[in-house]
């Protein structure tokens, strides 16, 4: 046998095997290049469109592009390279999602010769760091915009030093795309969930979706209310001026006092904690907004202390509300087992109670046991004997602990409760009321206008929207049923993933070396096997 033979032909063999495995990892690689597959494997389908988006996606009209002109590299701060990760895969989904239209993602850079001019051109995009989604019928909304700036001025003594980082999670606050903010143990600000899905798909409706007059809602002036432009914490309600914004409404305000009729153009009118009483041709108007306009009302009223400001009940409301089912009485809600809330003010959580079926404005509530948070309630309760073609409901509690105390500014503090005159709880909060679709087919015009009644104004404040996840859904799932988006009620935020090693240099050492450790022992057990075949 020739030896010096057989040796060249296992080399031979050996390369041509290995030709051979490199072949068919090359051809695996392009025929799964060509097959566009995507499988989300993640808990709850984290990175997967909901059912409730794609059903919005169908009411596109036009083709969507979505424009980043964002310059993904490690100089951005750091929470803006944290949203272009979580843009990454939710814009893949949106591209190759079965839209009605389709949705285009662009990455482009402005400053770059090669960049793709045709969309530049055509929707004159000459600013980089944005975001963007637009329509080529020519509409275009931005979504963020990130300022790229080295921070503020240290040596300006008139000016507050802001580092680049603070001022990127500003942008990122302001357009809504994360939310629930919470001071982390270092004391910087850290949001806990995504929202670019609803933010995302609320552009490409506003750009791509059946072109509509826009609507306003209207904040009512003259009775002491909260103001949308009042950017308070404890009494202000541009956060809320905000969500309407969000969802494609228009903010303005009217005294009703001064008008004639409510304009043609509103699409809810607030009644936002008011602190004197409505005349009766005000009453009067929003009736007629009500019931003749099918308008919409959203009313804050908190207990009334001082009797003698306010001379009629609910602020003169009390019979538009019976009308629509609702009671809202003048008392206050009192919980003896809450220790740290005092009679007459303090912090108070509201909950849903478990019901066969709970009303869709609340079900995310319901499902994720979030607690919305009040401070002084009165109650909101469904009228027994209301019009059979009404469905006026209940949204959320006080504890079973509770009672609604009558005639409280006279009580004494705490109170001893009045079986005659007092309520047992859970005392209702907040209700809404709506003519059912089976009372609309009893032959009579009905309204198709909805009402919802609150029992505490600061349940809509700067600090309890900016603070509580629960109050954010409260306030957002009303506007949605006001509007009618039923297929927005269910868009949930996703869980904003975020992890943290502290270590010293020791044990950043040791984790290397134990890191090592196998690769190291399968390198010297491939030497030591290769000593052997070479000896024997």
């Amino acid at each position: 046998m020739d030896f010096k033979q057989a040796k060249r032909n296992r080399k031979f063999d050996t390369w041509f095997m290995i030709l051979l495995l490199f072949s068919l990892c090359a051809g695996l690689n392009f025929l799964v290049s060509r097959i566009d597959l995507q499988a989300d494997l993640t808990p709850g389908s984290r990175h997967t469109l909901k059912r409730e988006t794609l059903a919005l996606l169908d009411q596109m009209e036009s083709p969507a592009d979505i424009i980043i002109t964002i310059r993904d590299d490690n100089s951005l701060p750091k929470v803006t390279q944290k949203l272009l990760h979580d843009l990454s895969l939710l814009l893949d989904s949106f591209e190759k999602s079965a839209s009605a239209k389709k949705i285009n993602v662009h990455r482009i850079d402005v400053n770059s010769i090669s960049s793709s001019s045709e969309v530049i051109d055509r929707y004159k995009i000459t600013e980089a760091n944005l975001i963007v989604v637009a329509s080529p019928r020519g509409d275009k909304k931005i979504i963020f915009r990130h300022e790229d700036l080295d921070g503020s001025n240290p040596f300006d003594p008139n000016e507050v030093f802001r580092s680049r980082d603070s001022l990127a999670r500003e942008s990122l606050w302001e357009s809504g795309l994360y939310g629930d903010w919470q001071e982390s143990p270092s004391g910087i600000p850290e949001p806990k969930v995504f929202r670019g899905e609803e933010v995302i798909t609320r552009a490409i409706l506003e750009v791509s979706g059946k072109p509509q007059a826009k609507k306003v809602a209207y904040f009512t002036r003259g009775h002491g209310e909260s103001s949308p432009a009042d950017v308070n914490a404890e009494k202000g309600y541009s956060e809320l001026r905000r969500l309407l914004e969000d969802r494609n409404l228009q903010v303005s305000d009217i005294d009703l006092s001064v008008s004639e009729s409510v304009p043609k153009d509103a699409k809810l009118l607030i009644i936002a904690g008011p602190k004197a009483t409505f005349l009766d041709k005000e009453v009067s108007l929003i009736r007629n907004y009500l019931n003749q306009n099918d308008g919409n009302l959203l009313i804050s009223l908190d207990p009334v202390e001082a009797l003698a400001v306010v001379d009629r009940p609910a602020f003169g409301l009390r019979p538009l509300l019976k009308e629509w089912g609702l009671r809202c009485h003048d008392m206050l809600v009192y919980d003896p087992e809450k220790k740290n809330f005092d009679y007459f003010s303090g912090d108070y959580s509201l909950k849903t109670y478990s019901t066969e079926k709970p009303h869709r404005i609340v079900r995310t509530l319901h499902e994720g046991r979030l607690s919305v948070q009040a401070e002084r309630c009165r109650p909101v309760e469904v009228d027994p004997e209301h019009d059979p073609g009404l469905n006026p409901v209940s949204l959320i509690y006080s504890s079973r602990s509770s009672w609604a105390v009558s005639g409280w500014a006279n009580r004494k503090s705490p109170p001893d409760k009045n079986p005659l005159l007092d309520v047992d709880g859970p005392i209702p909060v907040a209700s809404v009321s709506s003519y059912s679709a089976a009372g609309k087919g009893d032959g009579q015009i009905r309204s198709s206008g909805k009402i919802a009644v609150v029992g505490c104004s600061k349940i809509f404040s700067n600090k309890r929207l900016r603070s509580n996840t629960g109050n954010q859904f409260l306030a957002q799932n009303l506007i949605y049923w006001i509007k009618s988006s039923y297929d927005m009620l269910d868009i949930r935020p996703k869980p904003v993933e975020s992890y943290h090693v502290s270590m010293n240099s020791q044990s950043f050492e040791d984790l290397l070396y134990s890191l090592s450790i196998v690769p190291g022992a399968i390198a010297l057990m491939g030497i030591f096997v290769g000593w052997l075949r070479k000896e024997l």
